[in-house]
């Protein structure tokens, strides 16, 4: 997880095709970062690195992002950035999938999985 200097690390996830089609794209925890729910950084201060052109294309941006999520009729999913070969694609994806990163005890119920009893 990354950790950002808040109270916890910040939950990073990947994505994969939920059916052959790959119509449904579904989320789940994971090490492996390859997605992130969409906004972009900006800054308090220029610099070289990020100008007075990336900080207006970013403010630009972010408010056509905003104005897409506002319409989200679907509650069920989020516009997110997805990454395949170092390189993002805009989506709507769907969170919740369980994966083999997420809590044990979730693993097991999504599962289904018999659990043997401790011995004493």
């Amino acid at each position: 997880m990354i950790d950002t200097g808040g109270s916890k690390p910040t939950e990073t996830y990947q994505w994969l095709c939920a059916d052959q089609q790959c119509k449904v794209l579904e989320c789940f925890i994971s090490k492996w970062n390859s997605q992130s729910v969409c906004s972009l950084w900006e800054v308090n201060q220029l610099s070289a690195a990020h100008d007075a052109q990336l900080a207006e294309a970013t403010k630009r941006i972010n408010a056509i992002i905003s104005r897409l999520d506002k319409g989200n009729k679907d509650r069920n999913r989020k516009l997110s950035f997805v990454q395949f070969q170092n390189r993002h694609l805009l989506v709507w994806a769907r969170y919740g999938a369980v994966g083999p990163n997420d809590d044990p005890k979730k693993v097991i119920k999504a599962l289904g999985l018999k659990v043997p009893k401790r011995r004493k």
